[in-house]
């Protein structure tokens, strides 16, 4: 009885193994490689960009907030002193808003860094495997970014600190609406993933 029960057992173990490694096979098969989605690899390249700067520049203004010359700074590990010293030339040359950093500024920053910055690690992540319930967070996070560039923008050209190279300061921001924009864009689209009733059957 009790070698007959065991055998039993192990067979059902066997066969439910089985059963899951075939589901988990029919789940990667439905899944579309993101190599075959041109407008998915823009935007996981969007995501990554927009970290990169989250973790480097944005964490400047928090850090050190108003930088008017590089003798004013004091260097530590992270941000790196050469990012440190194009950061002041650039506030200096195209960018003087970006140098006096007025609160509200700072705050924008502030938020890029430390709110945002996770969830560019998230919204890469749900790019490539095809997450559905990324699209909520990301509407809403290119609605903000959008918005925070219309205010930036217009104080970078019309404010008191207004820039003196419009041209290079427009076409190093250009990117921070054009980028979001097209992520509002290709979110906005339903299904999200073209795949997503495969994948329901797969399950």
């Amino acid at each position: 009885g009790k070698v007959s029960l065991a055998r039993e057992t192990s067979r059902q173990y066997i066969r439910a193994s089985v059963d899951n490694s075939e589901q988990d096979s029919r789940k990667s098969a439905v899944m579309t490689s993101i190599w075959k989605r041109p407008l998915d690899i823009i935007i996981v390249f969007i995501f990554v960009q927009f970290f990169i700067i989250a973790i480097t520049i944005d964490c400047i203004q928090p850090i050190y907030g108003s930088v008017l010359s590089v003798e004013e700074l004091e260097f530590g590990l992270w941000p790196p002193a050469p990012l440190l010293k194009a950061f002041v030339w650039w506030c200096k040359n195209v960018d003087p808003l970006l140098g006096q950093s007025p609160m509200w500024y700072e705050t924008m920053a502030s938020l890029n860094a430390f709110v945002y910055g996770p969830f560019y690690i998230v919204a890469i992540y749900a790019f490539i495997y095809e997450k559905e319930w990324i699209r909520a967070p990301a509407l809403m996070w290119g609605w903000a970014i959008l918005t925070s560039m219309v205010v930036i923008l217009r104080e970078q050209i019309y404010g008191v600190y207004a820039t003196k190279n419009l041209s290079l300061l427009l076409s190093a921001y250009g990117g921070s609406v054009v980028m979001p924009l097209f992520v509002v864009i290709r979110v906005a689209q339903t299904p999200l993933f073209s795949n997503k009733d495969a994948k329901k059957k797969a399950r």
